[in-house]
């Protein structure tokens, strides 16, 4: 008897230690996710940056997002000579409350300057773990202008 009092008693103390089981939290099915590319337009003062607007939304989630351009560019006189470059925002300042956000992006070739009023091939993600879908994408073929102006879409 004694003995099964001292088991019982070193049961119910130790089962207060033990660590409960928790499942992987389920994604926030009201946490949307998505992405528009806008305008882009080559710096007059520096060519080689090509500023890029940017409008998404995503909705509440405690997990990690990123916001990410791409552009590239060929020269149409010169295939084998591509600018290229990318710019992603910290995670700090990707805004997810469910509203749309509108950001601008700077994107420095990493190659040649960008040219004006040719094609240019731009992608923008943002990713928001934990919201439904987790990601969401825009790519977009656009001339580059210069400056004030607005690029336009060519397909």
């Amino acid at each position: 008897m004694q003995r099964w009092i001292i088991v019982t008693a070193l049961t119910t103390a130790l089962s207060g230690l033990a660590v409960p089981a928790v499942a992987d939290p389920a994604p926030d099915d009201d946490a949307t996710t998505s992405v528009t590319i806008g305008d882009a337009r080559i710096d007059p003062k520096i060519p080689g940056r090509v500023r890029v607007d940017v409008t998404y939304a995503c909705g509440v989630a405690a997990e990690a997002r990123s916001l990410t351009v791409t552009v590239e560019q060929t020269d149409p006189e010169d295939s084998s000579s591509k600018a290229f470059g990318s710019s992603r925002t910290a995670e700090a300042d990707v805004v997810c409350d469910g509203t749309d956000q509108h950001r601008q992006l700077v994107v420095q070739s990493k190659t040649v300057n960008w040219i004006p009023d040719a094609d240019a091939v731009l992608t923008a993600t943002v990713s928001n773990l934990g919201a439904n879908p987790p990601a969401s994408a825009d790519a977009r073929r656009l001339r580059l202008a210069t400056g004030a102006a607005t690029a336009t879409a060519t397909g």
